[in-house]
């Protein structure tokens, strides 16, 4: 059962474990249109491993920032609170995040420390991202207007179900749909259009990427070019989408506990592993 606390300024779910293994902490960041509940499933798989597990919510998540404030909601905004975060933890946390948080997750360790990233169906930054990619570009003309009138966006039913969802079972949509909630316009622009660059050489800890074969939001190709221009790991998982959190959740959390134990072993083991 998550426990509600407040990490680095941020409200966020907490997963202990019944028995810590584990110098660091394990942070989940969530990508667009989405809160710490997305979680849910993986952070209970990693917390049964031994991890502690921190699934933040950036601002405007759960009704502490009103529509009117959420607009203005910017992506260094959100980076320098990920920092924030990762600093408040008295040992280098490892982080692992989703589509645009890939972005707030590389930015942040900038400034603060991470033992090591992975990063899921992540967004590329601006230095590798291809703005012709055929979801990419629907969405941001389908968008375009309310980031032009700087709105809160909530991403349509439709959408989620073609782009973010697909090829996962149709019956299992609508309760996922039903939790998105409306997203700053700015975060909105900067996942379809990216201005953030990133500097590989300023990437000081181990890093994997993972993707799914089928995902149409960051096709394949794209993760591996991302993982190639960062020096990541780089796992690829057949018959698998954009939103990867919600299928075959345990295996792919036990490829991303087992490479995190062969990365950085002793520098985060408690105790050893049976």
């Amino acid at each position: 059962m998550a426990i509600r606390q407040i990490i680095g300024g941020l409200l966020s779910d907490r997963y202990p474990p019944e028995k810590h293994k584990f110098k660091s902490a394990l942070v989940l960041i969530h990508g667009v249109w989405a809160g710490s509940w997305v979680w849910e499933s993986w952070a209970t798989h990693f917390a049964n491993l031994g991890w502690d597990c921190s699934a933040i919510n950036l601002r405007g998540r759960t009704g502490d920032l009103p529509l009117r404030d959420l607009k203005r909601v910017g992506f260094e905004q959100c980076a320098t609170d990920v920092a924030a975060v990762l600093e408040s933890f008295s040992a280098p946390p490892v982080v692992l995040a989703m589509d645009l948080a890939c972005l707030l997750a590389l930015k942040a360790s900038e400034q603060a420390k991470a033992a090591g990233l992975i990063l899921v169906a992540p967004a590329s930054p601006r230095n590798l991202s291809d703005p012709n990619l055929r979801a990419r570009r629907l969405l941001r003309l389908k968008y375009s207007p309310l980031m032009f009138l700087r709105r809160p966006i909530r991403i349509d039913a439709n959408d989620f179900r073609d782009y973010f969802f697909y090829p996962l079972p149709a019956d299992l949509w609508p309760r996922a749909y039903a939790r998105t909630v409306p997203e700053s316009p700015l975060l909105v622009r900067e996942f379809l259009l990216p201005r953030t660059v990133v500097n590989p050489t300023s990437l000081g800890c181990p890093s994997l990427i993972v993707a799914g074969a089928a995902d149409t939001i960051q096709p394949p190709g794209g993760a591996r070019k991302l993982a190639e221009f960062l020096g990541s790991d780089y796992k690829e998982y057949d018959g698998q989408g954009h939103w990867l959190i919600e299928s075959d959740g345990e295996a792919i959390v036990r490829d991303i506990h087992r490479w995190t134990i062969q990365q950085l072993g002793e520098r985060i083991l408690l105790a050893e592993i049976p």
